[in-house]
């Protein structure tokens, strides 16, 4: 019997949608991945001396540099309305200085493992956001990935003892997730439509020159560092920031951001496996428990049962 014009119209939409889907699902695990290896180039940038306000203006300083020249070099630069590149100048002017300066006061005064476990949980903060504002429907299979992802993080981070912890550190921990949510929400506006190298570029510029006002203000702008200091900090800003950020908006645009977060959230993870590859440091079972889950929670996000149920097109 031969199919009908409309099925084979709705079936090619389905497998169209899943390998957008694919294709989203691998970006923003890309650039999780990107984010996480921050890790690695920070932790060497800090024994070669960098400051954390010298080492986050460097990141972003260098990172609008090297944008600017492959844009300059390839021809690439497209205009934008005036009004589109202040947004996107102060979305990252904004955003990444003020989540910059909370971060980096909170890990000063708590445990590393808190600031950790209030990352991990960033793909909770962004679905419930994207629900309240952007009114983005959430599936059963969604809540059931979010769930996994969740529990993973707060398995891998979490630990029995409050100790050390300060009001001050879980107060800015919790300002950083909600400026991450708005960032995200907000910046879907302005990001769409626009190709994300030059999204990023604009966003890496406004946060180059809060991040230089911040190390100032702070008296932390030092460049007394050693040499190799200036390759762990090219890698910061090449990996960790021009690429990841571009990549980041690329899935954004592909997934949305609610289901891109449960994708995102493979870079607490990511990080533990980078510090026990490249800085020594060890992993617990537990933490593989939690991995394990977070892993099952990004295949949960993927899984579309829709197409296991659709006829084969052809002829039966």
């Amino acid at each position: 019997m031969a199919v009908g014009k409309g099925e084979l119209t709705e079936q090619a939409s389905a497998v169209s949608a899943a390998s957008t889907l694919r294709k989203g699902a691998l970006i923003s695990t890309l650039s999780a991945a990107c984010y996480a290896g921050a890790v690695v180039f920070i932790r060497n940038a800090y024994r070669a001396g960098l400051t954390p306000g010298t080492a986050v203006f460097l990141r972003f300083a260098l990172a609008s540099l090297v944008l600017t020249g492959v844009l300059s070099l390839s021809h690439q630069w497209s205009p934008l309305p005036r009004r589109h590149v202040r947004a996107l100048f102060l979305l990252g002017f904004l955003a990444y200085t003020l989540l910059g300066i909370t971060w980096f006061v909170a890990l000063s005064v708590t445990p590393a493992w808190l600031v950790s476990l209030f990352v991990a949980l960033y793909p909770l903060s962004i679905n419930l956001g994207s629900w309240i504002f952007l009114r983005e429907r959430i599936r059963r299979q969604q809540l059931m990935a979010l769930a996994a992802v969740l529990a993973g993080g707060i398995i891998l981070f979490a630990r029995p003892s409050l100790e050390g912890v300060a009001w001050l550190g879980i107060l800015l921990m919790f300002v950083n997730m909600i400026i991450q949510t708005a960032y995200v929400l907000v910046g879907q506006r302005w990001t769409r439509g626009v190709r994300p190298v030059i999204s990023a570029t604009w966003q890496i510029f406004g946060a180059a020159v809060g991040t230089f006002l911040y190390a100032i203000l702070s008296g932390q702008l030092s460049f007394s560092f050693a040499p190799v200091g200036w390759l762990w900090a090219a890698m910061f800003a090449i990996v960790s920031t021009a690429l990841a950020i571009m990549l980041l908006w690329w899935g954004i645009g592909l997934l949305g951001p609610a289901r891109a977060a449960i994708f995102g959230a493979i870079e607490p993870f990511l990080a533990v496996l980078l510090s026990v590859l490249f800085l020594g440091e060890r992993m617990s079972f537990l933490q593989a428990i939690g991995g394990a889950l977070i892993l099952v929670g990004m295949l949960l996000a993927q899984w579309q049962p829709e197409l296991h149920r659709a006829r084969p097109i052809g002829r039966e």
